[in-house]
């Protein structure tokens, strides 16, 4: 493939059309198990109509637990102090066992980002990648005027783009 070709090319002519969706009623427990499962930083979040309705990233899912839990006062940020009703005590536990543990069972829904970057299909790459520069993501999701979601663009895609290009 040619440069010049690419700058004709649109978000259809790149977009990964085999997505892994998760439900915006599923718990933070099923994103992160599809996350890890499928190594993978973000999914977009759609409704029972199959409306894309927001993405929900690890970040995401990080900022929660830290901004849900309770500093332990000893300075360490990857440190929370949690409260198990089994012993009657208060435990200091690692953020990352954490998530789970304490927020496992909290509705996507309630942590994932509903302002999506989004384009259609026919948006030229390089705008496509204009908006996950100005945006600061590092994917766009490909919806239709109907909030469907049609594919995904990520940054790798770019990387894959350009590697392959003569």
């Amino acid at each position: 493939m040619k440069k010049t070709d690419i700058a004709k090319m649109t978000a259809a002519d790149v977009m990964r059309r085999d997505l892994i969706v998760v439900y915006d009623r599923d718990t933070l427990r099923d994103a992160m198990e599809l996350m890890t499962t499928n190594h993978i930083t973000g999914l977009p979040v759609v409704n029972n109509q199959g409306v894309c309705v927001g993405i929900v990233t690890a970040s995401d899912i990080l900022n929660y637990e830290q901004d849900h839990s309770e500093p332990t006062g000893e300075g360490d940020p990857n440190v929370a102090q949690h409260f198990n009703p089994d012993t009657q005590q208060w435990e200091s536990v690692r953020l990352t066992s954490f998530a789970l543990e304490e927020f496992g069972d909290v509705r996507v829904h309630e942590v994932m980002t509903p302002e999506v970057i989004r384009v259609s299909p026919d948006a030229l790459l390089r705008e496509v990648a204009k908006r996950m520069l100005d945006g600061r993501v590092h994917r766009v999701l490909v919806l239709n005027e109907q909030h469907r979601l049609l594919g995904i663009v990520s940054s790798i895609d770019f990387v894959r783009l350009f590697a392959e290009t003569d």
